[in-house]
């Protein structure tokens, strides 16, 4: 008999661990643990909580349906672990692997006591493509460049993509009186801010339909949104459904990211010209962006609180507590920063361009520490994922591997221009600003008085004048940067 411990797992379709547990043992339990250590910080969002607790709903009840239950237990997991093989007799545990620090101390820590029990423990690959060491340079060490890692990368998958991990569905099924009495908890109370997101419901039957419609190409139904073949045009542009969105389902393995990398595949095969191929190509590149941000996390693991790279560990961050609430609560004067802060501040999500618009700002035009940001992004966001949302913040502010030279400089204003020419996105987020012409959208400030008392509008008043100077703030910047690249 087997537990199978689902943590970020929380499907049935392709997973790994649960498929191999179920080819190889005849009964298979399903468990989750409620970790106080994570739960009970007040910090940590509600929504991403309640994206956990909803897909947890939907898991147990898929299990339900094939006879089997999903325990729930909360507290330490060596303890409750310990526990479950106490009541069940069991002498094999099945998990996926997680890769941040904390995950990796938790599961060092739990296979070795359970060893010492004479539970066989058993981990697999699950959340990434490619994991650890899996990719590694002629000199047989991890990458540390985007560019030659995803070369790599390409070639690997052509050879090693695993087919889809089908269930052994009788495994599940429990016929034992006792294991029907097993002790569970109730599932928990979803937080009432879940229903603030985008992302209702939540579980993997919306995941995979998500998936499948943003995959559909050819055989779809008339399509009104943009969709993969679409993607490398639109992903940009912030007033567009151009995302996936399922970002928050891979964050929680809701969705497989193998299944995702297949119907690329299949897409692309429909792909009618060369743009379209691109759009498949692009979805795909973030993908490997986000298995090479998993193995910086697990091979250089001082990332998740220091620079990557060792000269800008000293760099002389202002402190400056009024600009980082400016920040935080949408009030800089730049509208495309604001509008992102403010979209994030109420449905826990952000569109991806304007997350390294506003992760620019902070690191180099108020010169804030990334890691105030990072952690506010860990506060907020539903689909926060460490490895990747460290490796992007380090990107912006140049501290990272492979980042943005620290002289490349946004321009928030000409972003926005940019990327949100028409201001519908600065729009919908800065209410304030809904009715100010798209000719000074980017930089009401610079809209004659006339015009702002036209529309009853008066900057510095109803909306705040920009709290920093850009061209001032860049040359701060760099000074700062050289000072520290010189040491």
């Amino acid at each position: 008999m087997a537990i199978h411990w689902f943590r970020r797992d929380l499907r049935l379709h392709d997973n790994t661990a649960l498929a191999l547990a179920t080819q190889n043992c005849e009964q298979v339990i399903g468990l989750f643990i409620l970790d106080p250590t994570l739960l009970d910080n007040p910090k940590t969002c509600p929504a991403r909580v309640g994206f956990m607790y909803s897909s947890l709903a939907e898991l147990a009840s898929s299990l339900a349906d094939r006879g089997g239950r999903l325990i729930i237990r909360r507290g330490k997991p060596v303890e409750e672990l310990r526990k479950v093989f106490r009541e069940t007799g069991a002498n094999r545990l099945y998990f996926n692997r997680d890769y941040t620090t904390f995950a990796r101390k938790r599961d060092e820590r739990v296979e070795s006591e359970l060893t010492k029990d004479g539970i066989e423990v058993v981990t697999c690959k699950d959340l990434v493509i490619f994991e650890k060491e899996e990719i590694l340079n002629g000199s047989q060490a991890p990458y540390r460049i985007y560019g030659s890692y995803k070369r790599r990368w390409l070639i690997e998958v052509g050879r090693n993509l695993p087919p889809e991990q089908r269930l052994r569905t009788g495994s599940l099924k429990i016929e034992n009186n006792d294991l029907k009495k097993l002790k569970s908890l109730d599932m928990p109370r979803i937080p009432g801010d879940f229903e603030r997101t985008y992302f209702m419901p939540a579980g993997e039957k919306t995941g995979l339909k998500r998936l499948e419609e943003w995959a559909q190409t050819k055989t779809a139904k008339p399509k009104k949104e943009p969709d993969i073949l679409d993607y490398a045009a639109s992903r940009d542009l912030p007033a567009q459904d151009g995302t996936s969105q399922l970002s928050v389902w891979l964050r929680f393995g809701v969705v497989s990211p193998r299944q995702c990398y297949r119907v690329a595949l299949d897409a692309r095969e429909q792909a009618g010209h060369k743009d379209e191929r691109e759009g498949c190509d692009t979805w795909v590149s973030e993908f490997i962006w986000r298995d090479f941000f998993y193995q910086l996390t697990w091979n250089f693991p001082f990332v998740a609180t220091e620079s990557f790279q060792p000269k800008f560990r000293k760099l002389a961050w202002e402190t400056n507590n009024k600009l980082f609430k400016a920040w935080c609560e949408g009030q800089t004067g730049f509208p495309i920063v604001d509008a992102g802060m403010r979209q994030l501040n109420s449905i826990y999500w952000m569109h991806n361009r304007v997350r390294m618009i506003t992760a620019g700002f902070l690191a180099k035009d108020l010169l804030l520490d990334w890691r105030l940001g990072e952690r506010y992004f860990w506060e907020k966001l539903v689909d926060y994922d460490q490895p990747a949302n460290n490796g992007n913040w380090q990107w912006a502010a140049s501290t990272g591997a492979d980042s943005q030279p620290y002289f490349q400089i946004f321009n928030p204003t000409a972003q926005g221009k940019k990327f949100d020419p028409t201001g519908d996105y600065v729009r919908r987020w800065v209410p304030e600003l809904a009715k100010v012409p798209a000719k000074y959208i980017h930089s009401p400030e610079k809209m004659p008085a006339e015009i702002q008392k036209e529309l009853g509008l008066v900057i510095g008043k109803d909306y705040p004048l920009p709290i920093v100077n850009h061209t001032e703030a860049q040359e701060r910047t760099l000074q700062a940067y050289r000072a520290a690249s010189r040491g």
